[in-house]
C-alpha cells in the first residue's frame, strides 16, 4: 500500500495530510502522531477505486477540505459515486 504525505502548514504548524489506500487523514507527526482530522469515510457496501478515498464531508471538515483543494494538495472528482442506498459520496485523493 502506498503512503502519500503532503505538508499542510496552512492548516497548522507541522500538520501533514496522509493517504494510505482508501484512508486519509491529517496528523501531527512525531512522538504523539496525533490525528488532527479524518479526511475519509468508509462505507460497508462500497469500495473506493484504487488511489481514491471517499471524502468525509461533515461540517467540521468543510474548511479543511476546501483549504486542501485551494492549496493543491487534494483533488475531488466532479462526478459523485452512487451508493447502494441511493445516496452519493465524493471521491478524493491527495496529489
Amino acid at each position: 500500500m502506498i503512503r502519500i504525505e503532503r505538508a499542510a502548514p496552512f492548516l497548522d504548524d507541522k500538520v501533514v495530510a496522509v493517504q494510505e489506500g482508501a484512508d486519509a487523514w491529517c496528523e501531527e507527526p512525531g512522538v504523539s502522531g496525533r490525528v488532527w482530522c479524518n479526511l475519509s469515510i468508509r462505507y460497508a457496501d462500497a469500495i473506493a477505486p484504487d488511489g481514491w478515498f471517499f471524502l468525509y464531508e461533515g461540517i467540521g471538515n468543510r474548511k479543511t477540505n476546501l483549504d486542501l483543494m485551494k492549496h493543491g494538495l487534494m483533488e475531488v472528482q466532479q462526478s459523485r459515486f452512487t451508493l447502494s442506498d441511493g445516496n452519493s459520496a465524493a471521491l478524493a485523493r491527495l496529489i
